[in-house]
């Protein structure tokens, strides 16, 4: 943290210690602003905030109240990385090293197969010269 940082939240208070509030705002916007809310518990401002359930959040709200949405998808918010070869696997494992980003959980293999509905024999007939 630098000087200026630490100055200015002595000064100005820190993103968690300020509530949102439209009293900051300029009156004539305060009233053209019709039924602003504020989410302090999702704010990714704040300490502990999270940009990742601000996404959730707009998915959510994207299918509610029809369509529920699950807290947290099949990754659970974790940053996906996926590799092609053990040399790019090395490669994501070193810099997770690097910085500090503690373990790496492999959750599939290097392979990949067609999936069981795709159709995987052509419906043209083979020719003279075709090969299979």
């Amino acid at each position: 943290m630098r000087a200026r940082e630490f100055v200015a939240e002595a000064k100005y208070g820190s993103a968690a210690d300020v509530p949102a509030t439209a009293r900051k705002l300029p009156k004539d916007q305060q009233t053209a602003i019709k039924g602003a809310l504020s989410m302090p518990d999702i704010s990714h401002n704040k300490q502990g905030g999270s940009p990742m359930m601000q996404w959730r959040f707009g998915i959510a709200l994207a299918g509610a109240p029809n369509y529920p949405t699950e807290p947290a998808g099949a990754f659970a918010g974790d940053p996906i990385v996926t590799t092609y070869s053990d040399v790019e696997l090395e490669m994501v494992n070193s810099a997770a090293k690097m910085v500090g980003a503690g373990r790496v959980n492999k959750l599939t293999d290097n392979r990949s197969t067609e999936a069981d509905h795709v159709y995987k024999i052509s419906p043209i007939k083979g020719f003279k010269g075709y090969a299979r």
